[in-house]
């Protein structure tokens, strides 16, 4: 009797678990069509119907006008999302569309649910192949709008030529592929590479939460160029487009310009929406090493104004080509009309090859694309001193330097005796003082020179006949080189 009953209970638990595993089973494939018909509705659906929502959305996070060209279709794999082909982009805000260029590609990931409900919600974007002609603001705008971009979680960039013109200058960066990740509106990290004006460069961000304050680290280096920058960034304001923090800038030894070769500046900077100041700047290259500071004026126009005072400078190591290739060839004057600087140099133990001058200190003011030498003083150690001051113009592949200079000789012989000048021309030379003063333009690519006034002690001018025979015996002794113009020996017919 009781095994019966144990034999029926055993049965009907082995009904109740088939029935439930039936149910179970139905459940799971029920689930699973549902599943699948929502994973591959979006097929059956027209959606080129929300291109217009497409569009709106669109403009609203990045301010840009889009028109997608081409119909739009469904992508299952890997990950659900839909492909717009041929996209033109406009800009914002323009009573007539002004085209600034179109991108091949561009994926949009969104939940399935969003497309059969057509509730589209634009989260992450991936850019293949484009090219942009941004300008103005754009990127202040962009960040500035924490409300429109603060549900974006990632932007992929496949490819992508961009020129970003601002205040008349423009900077254009091709082949750009980056992976660029969001919270909450906010920047969190980027990885991009690309080509800066022809130059291999790789560019790093990383932010974090340190104190209710947001901070990061931002790097940007290119072996080409073998130019490194390193950033510590202390207080980062996106909305405000305030920075601040500390940097280091290093050229590698390959760097053919004027005493940048094997530089490294260290500076903490303070960047605010129009300027950034740069304190304890601290310099130190092949050449020299030194201190100062530096204000950048991003707006009205781009302007600099910097004071560096340099220590154990050596001359010496400057290579003649390198001095040639820059102060002949025009690379020293190729400055952009709408670039203004001022610089406030200062330099104490000179080393030079004629061991003339040990100090010296300069003003020199770059605007319109010419260069103003303001105020040059160089200094010996028996306080003889050149003043010099002119304006380099640069017209038809000539740059013409237009000067004035005065020297002051305490001892003109002394003055000479010093350097590797020959000995008996030295021993000619008057045991005197001399002043004078010479107004002229010379031709940096010709070496030639055209003196326009000489005068002399106390004040005696050359005559027309001896101001020829002067500028003859200048050229001759240029002799068609700029270089030797750095050598003062080459005025010592003067006395």
């Amino acid at each position: 009797m009781i095994l019966r009953k144990l034999q029926s209970l055993k049965w009907l638990n082995s009904l109740k678990s088939f029935y439930n595993h039936k149910i179970y089973s139905r459940a799971m494939v029920a689930f699973a069509a549902v599943f699948f018909i929502i994973f591959l509705s979006p097929f059956f659906i027209d959606l080129d119907r929300f291109k217009p929502e497409i569009e709106n959305q669109i403009q609203e996070k990045f301010f840009i006008k889009i028109k997608i060209n081409e119909k739009i279709t469904y992508k299952p794999f890997l990950r659900p999302h839909i492909e717009l082909f041929s996209v033109d982009i406009f800009e914002n805000n323009k009573k007539d569309d002004v085209y600034i260029g179109n991108i091949y590609k561009i994926n949009l990931r969104i939940n399935i649910f969003n497309i059969v409900f057509r509730n589209f919600n634009i989260t992450d974007v991936e850019v293949v192949d484009g090219i942009i002609e941004l300008e103005n603001n754009y990127f202040d705008n962009f960040f500035r709008n924490t409300d429109s971009i603060k549900n974006l979680k990632a932007i992929k960039v496949h490819n992508l030529d961009l020129k970003y013109s601002s205040n008349k200058s423009s900077i254009e960066i091709s082949d750009i592929n980056s992976d660029i990740v969001f919270d909450k509106g906010n920047l969190k990290k980027f990885d991009l590479t690309g080509n800066l004006f022809n130059l291999p460069f790789v560019s790093k961000f990383q932010s974090a939460i340190n104190k209710d304050k947001s901070v990061g680290n931002l790097s940007i280096k290119s072996n080409d160029l073998k130019f490194y920058f390193d950033a510590n960034l202390i207080d980062i304001n996106f909305i405000k487009n305030e920075f601040s923090g500390n940097a280091k800038i290093r050229f590698a030894n390959t760097l053919s310009t004027i005493g940048l070769n094997n530089l490294t500046l260290q500076f903490n900077f303070d960047l605010k929406d129009e300027h950034v100041d740069l304190k304890n700047i601290l310099v130190n290259s092949f050449l020299y090493k030194g201190d100062g500071s530096a204000k950048i004026d991003f707006k009205p126009r781009l302007a600099f104004v910097t004071e560096f005072n340099f220590i154990d400078t050596n001359f010496k190591k400057l290579s003649n080509s390198n001095l040639k290739d820059y102060l002949v060839h025009n690379r020293l004057f190729n400055i952009h009309e709408d670039f203004y600087g001022v610089f406030k140099l200062n330099f104490k133990n000179m080393v030079t090859n004629h061991n003339l001058f040990s100090d010296a200190n300069a003003i020199i003011v770059v605007e319109g694309g010419d260069v103003h030498i303001k105020e040059l003083n160089l200094i010996s150690k028996f306080n003889d001193i050149l003043k010099i001051n002119g304006r380099f113009i640069t017209q038809n592949r000539e740059t013409i330097f237009f000067f004035n200079s005065q020297i002051d000789l305490v001892n003109i012989r002394n003055f000479y005796k010093n350097t590797n000048g020959a000995r008996e021309k030295i021993a000619l030379l008057p045991n005197a003082s001399f002043s004078g003063k010479m107004k002229g333009d010379l031709n940096m690519r010709k070496a030639r020179v055209v003196v326009n006034e000489i005068i002399g002690n106390s004040n005696k001018k050359f005559n027309k006949n001896n101001l020829n025979a002067a500028q003859e015996e200048f050229n001759l002794r240029l002799n068609k080189d700029i270089l030797n113009v750095l050598d003062p020996r080459i005025y010592s017919f003067l006395f």
